[in-house]
C-alpha cells in the first residue's frame, strides 16, 4: 500500500515546559494533538488531573434518574433492553450488576441480530409487555424506534431511552431521550458511547441513593468504549484511564476468564490494544453467530465452571467468525475485480451465502483494501430481505447516504463512518444503484488519499554521524509515547519514521513463512506484515525511509517492537523550501518604540476585516500579538512585509476570568450579539458568532483563549530568529505548522 507521507513540524504553540516534564517526543506529540498548556497535558496524561463532567450534563439523565427511582420505591419491573454487539453487551451486563443490588426488579433483552436487528421491535416488544414489564431502558439502542417507542407509551408503559446514535427529527416520544449528541460539539461528554452513557446513568442512581462503590463497573466501560471505536478524548479517556486497572483486577469471573486466555503471558495491566484484538472480537462473536444474550450471562455470571464453558464456547465461534469473515472478504474481492471501481466511486455487493453477523467486518476490510465505502448485503431469500452493513472513508457520511434513500429501505441507520440497512430484496437492484450513486457522490480524491501522517522524524544518518546510538534514542521515543496511553480512536499511536536509513545499519530478512519482512536494527526488530514479497525491492536500495509505531512486545524479548506501516526509498523527503522574500525582524517587545516609528501603519489586535494593511513589502508593527498562528499567517500573506516590528507587551491574562464571567452573564440575560459583544470583551467577533449556548463559552471559548495564551506566551519569550522563522513558513501561499527550535 503506498502513502503520501506527511511530515508533521512542531507547532508553534509548542510548550518548552511540556518538553522538559514529558520528553521533546511527547511533548511535540500533545502539541499536534492540540495540547497547549501546561493543565491541558497533565489532564490527559493523569486522570487524576482530569475533573469529570457530572452525569447531569447529560439532558434528560435526571429525568430518567427520578423514574427509574420511582420504579424502585413502586417495585415495577424494569427491562433493560440491550444490543448485541460489545458495546449493547456490555451497557447491559453493567445496568443488570448495578441496579440488582440496589433493590431494582429488573430483567434484561437483547434481539437477535440474524433476524431481528437493532432496537425494538414489535414481536419482541409484544413479548416484553407481556410478562408485565412497567419501564423499558433501552441501552445503545432505541434512537430509530420511534413508533414502538409509542406503542409502549400509549400501553402505560413508560421508555427511557439511553443512546448515542444520530438523533432523529423529532426525537422519539419517550419518558426520556438521554443521548449525548444532544450536547454542543465541544462537550467533554459528546464522545460517550452506550456503555459510557450507561456507566453515567448508574453513576447518578449511585449518587442520589448515596451508596458508593460504583467505580467498580468501570472495567466493563474500559472494554466497550474501546469495542465500540469510541473517540479516547475528554471523558471517554478518562473513563478507560480509571476502567483499565479496574479490568486487570475485575472480579467478574467470566470477565477474568476471558481475559486470562486472551493476554499474552507476563502482561500485567490490559491495554486499550489488549481490549480491541484480543477480548472484544470474542464478546463480539456471540451476538455476530449465536445469541448475545450468552455474553450478559459470561460478565455476570457467579458460577466458575459456567464461565470457564461459556469462554470456551466463545473462543470456538471467534475462529469460525473469521473464516466465515474470510470468505464474504474473499467472495466480495472477487466481485470488485470485475468493476470499473474508479468509475463506480463506491463498493455495495449482496450475496445470499453471506452471513449477516461478519459483514461490518469484511466491510471495514474492504475500505482499507480498496480506500472507497463498501456496503455489503446478505440475502435471506426464504425472508425477502436483505441485511446489510456498511463502513465508509473519514468525511463521506454513511448515515447521509442512507437517508438519501430511505424510500427504498426497509430500515437502516447508524454512525456516519458505520451503519446497517434492511432491504426488501424486490427492491435489491435499485438499492444498491441509488446507494452507490450516493456514497459516490460523497467521495472526492482528497477522501480517498491514502496519507501516513507522521509526527515523530528521526534522522537515522545524522544520529550516525554525531555518534549517538539510535537504538537507545528509539527506546527513548518509546518510553516517552507511553506517556500518551491508552491508544486508540482519537489518540492513535504516534507514527515514527526513521529517514535515511542505510543499507549497512539495517539487516533485512523474512519470517519462516516467507510472509513477514523483517527490519533488524542492532537489538531491535521491525516488522512488515505481509510484504515478504518485497525483500528484493528494499535490499536494491542504498538507504530507506521506515514509518513505524513502537509497540509493547508480547514475548517479551525486547522492550518493544516495530510495527512498520510503511517503507519508501531515502531520498524523497526533501525539507521544504520558503518562497517568501527574508523577514527582517526588529524587536521592540517591552521597550518603548522609537519615535522613528510611531507614524507607522500598526497591527493594534483590529479583525482582519477592519485592519486596513501598509503597502505590501512595507514594515508591519505588531503592537499586539494576534490571537492564534492562523491570524498571524492571514495578517502576514495579507501585508508580505519585508520588515516585521515587535511591539507587542505581555497579554493581560489575568483579566480573561473576569470577562469570561460577565460574558456568560450577559449571554444569560439574552444579550448575544457579536458585535456589542466583541466591543466589550476584546475577543474576536468569529469567535463570539459561534457560540450558540453559554455552555460553549467554558469549553469552546476557552480552549481557544488557552491556546491562545500557549501561542503569546512563546512568542513573549522566543528569540526574535525563532520568530522570524517562524513567520517565513507562515508567509507561505499555502503555510503549514511551523518549527522552531528550542532554547
Amino acid at each position: 500500500m503506498e502513502y503520501r507521507w506527511e511530515l508533521l513540524p512542531t507547532p508553534p504553540q509548542f510548550n518548552p515546559q511540556l518538553s522538559r516534564e514529558y520528553g521533546k517526543y511527547a511533548a511535540k506529540v500533545m502539541a499536534l494533538r492540540g495540547l497547549h498548556t501546561w493543565e491541558q497535558a497533565r489532564a490527559f496524561a493523569d486522570p487524576e488531573h482530569y475533573s469529570p463532567t457530572p452525569s447531569g450534563s447529560l439532558p434528560d439523565l435526571e429525568r430518567a434518574v427520578a423514574r427509574l427511582l420511582q420504579a424502585r420505591e413502586r417495585g415495577e419491573t424494569l427491562c433493560i433492553w440491550g444490543d448485541f454487539d460489545c458495546d449493547g453487551v456490555t451497557s447491559t451486563s453493567l445496568l443488570l450488576s448495578a441496579l440488582q443490588p440496589l433493590g431494582f426488579r429488573v430483567q434484561f433483552t437483547i434481539p437477535l441480530r440474524s433476524t431481528e436487528g437493532h432496537g425494538l421491535n414489535p414481536q419482541r416488544l409484544q413479548q416484553v409487555l407481556a410478562q408485565g414489564c412497567q419501564v423499558i431502558l433501552t441501552v445503545d439502542c432505541g434512537m430509530g424506534n420511534t413508533a414502538e417507542i409509542a406503542m409502549a407509551q400509549a400501553q402505560g408503559v413508560d421508555v427511557i431511552v439511553t443512546d448515542h446514535h444520530m438523533l432523529p427529527d423529532p426525537l422519539p416520544a419517550a419518558y426520556a431521550v438521554v443521548n449525548p449528541l444532544r450536547l454542543p460539539a465541544e462537550h467533554p461528554l459528546r464522545f460517550l458511547p452506550g456503555v459510557g452513557v450507561a456507566y453515567k446513568l448508574a453513576e447518578a442512581l449511585y449518587q442520589a441513593l448515596g451508596i458508593p462503590g460504583v467505580e467498580q463497573h468501570l472495567d466493563l466501560v474500559a472494554v466497550g468504549i474501546v469495542a465500540d471505536v469510541a473517540v479516547l478524548q475528554r471523558e471517554c479517556r478518562y473513563l478507560v484511564q480509571r476502567g483499565l486497572p479496574v479490568l486487570a483486577n475485575t472480579q467478574r469471573l467470566g470477565l477474568r476468564a476471558l481475559l486470562d486466555q486472551a493476554q499474552p503471558k507476563g502482561s500485567v495491566l490490559p491495554t486499550a490494544q489488549d481490549v480491541g484484538f484480543r477480548l472484544a472480537p470474542k464478546l463480539n462473536a456471540i451476538g455476530r453467530l449465536e445469541d448475545a444474550s450468552l455474553a450478559v450471562e459470561l460478565l455476570t455470571t457467579p458460577d466458575p465452571e459456567r464461565a470457564q464453558a461459556l469462554v470456551q464456547h466463545f473462543v470456538a465461534l471467534n475462529e469460525e467468525r473469521k473464516h466465515l469473515t474470510q470468505q464474504v472478504i474473499q467472495e466480495a474481492s472477487q466481485q470488485v475485480e470485475s468493476m470499473d471501481l474508479a468509475r463506480e466511486g463506491a463498493i455495495v455487493l449482496a450475496e445470499a451465502g453471506w452471513n449477516p453477523g461478519v459483514l461490518g467486518i469484511a466491510a471495514a476490510r474492504l475500505v482499507e483494501q480498496y480506500h472507497c465505502p463498501t456496503v455489503l448485503i446478505a440475502k435471506d431469500e426464504a425472508a425477502g430481505r436483505g441485511y446489510g452493513s456498511g463502513r465508509s472513508l473519514p468525511g463521506v457520511n454513511l448515515v447521509e447516504a442512507i437517508e438519501a434513500v430511505r424510500p427504498l429501505l426497509l430500515g437502516g441507520g447508524g454512525h456516519p463512518m458505520a451503519a446497517g440497512i434492511q432491504v426488501d430484496l424486490s427492491c435489491l437492484a435499485a438499492v444498491q444503484l441509488a446507494l452507490r450513486r450516493e456514497l459516490a457522490a460523497r467521495v472526492s480524491p482528497d477522501h480517498q488519499a491514502r496519507t501516513l501522517a507522521v509526527e515523530i522524524v528521526i534522522d537515522w544518518e545524522l544520529l550516525a554521524s554525531q555518534g549517538r546510538d539510535g537504538v537507545a534514542e528509539l527506546d527513548e521515543v518509546y518510553r516517552q509515547v507511553q506517556l500518551l496511553q491508552p491508544f486508540g480512536h482519537g489518540n492513535p499511536n504516534p507514527v515514527v519514521a526513521l529517514m535515511n536509513v542505510r543499507c549497512g545499519s539495517v539487516k533485512l530478512g523474512i519470517s519462516q513463512n516467507g510472509r513477514h519482512l523483517k527490519f533488524e536494527l542492532g537489538s531491535r526488530t521491525l516488522w512488515f506484515w505481509q510484504a515478504g514479497e518485497e525483500l528484493e525491492r528494499w535490499q536494491k536500495c542504498q538507504a530507506l525511509d521506515i514509518a513505524l509505531q513502537l509497540e509493547a512486545d508480547d514475548r517479551g524479548r525486547q522492550p518493544w517492537q516495530g510495527k512498520v506501516l510503511a517503507v519508501r526509498p531515502a531520498g524523497e523527503w526533501q525539507a521544504p523550501t520558503i518562497s517568501a522574500p527574508r523577514l527582517q525582524i526588529q524587536d521592540f517587545r517591552q521597550k518603548p518604540l522609537p519615535d522613528s516609528q510611531q507614524g507607522a501603519i500598526c497591527y493594534d489586535g483590529q479583525e482582519a476585516e477592519n485592519f486596513v494593511p501598509p503597502p505590501k513589502g512595507k514594515e508591519l508593527v505588531l503592537a499586539r500579538w494576534p490571537w492564534l498562528p492562523a491570524d498571524l499567517a492571514q495578517l502576514l500573506q495579507q501585508v508580505q512585509p519585508r520588515t516585521l516590528i515587535l511591539a507587542a507587551s505581555a497579554s493581560p491574562w489575568e483579566q480573561i476570568p473576569a470577562r469570561v464571567n460577565w460574558l456568560m452573564q450577559q449571554w444569560q440575560a439574552g444579550q448575544r450579539d457579536p458585535d456589542e459583544l466583541a466591543a466589550a470583551t476584546g475577543f474576536p467577533r468569529q469567535w463570539l458568532a459561534e457560540l450558540d449556548s453559554p455552555e460553549q463559552i467554558p469549553t469552546l471559548l476557552m480552549g481557544r483563549l488557552q491556546e491562545s495564551q500557549a501561542f503569546h506566551r512563546w512568542l513573549d519569550e522566543a528569540s526574535p530568529t525563532q520568530i522570524a522563522q517562524l513567520c517565513q513558513r507562515l508567509m507561505q501561499s499555502d503555510p503549514r505548522p511551523a518549527a522552531y527550535s528550542q532554547k
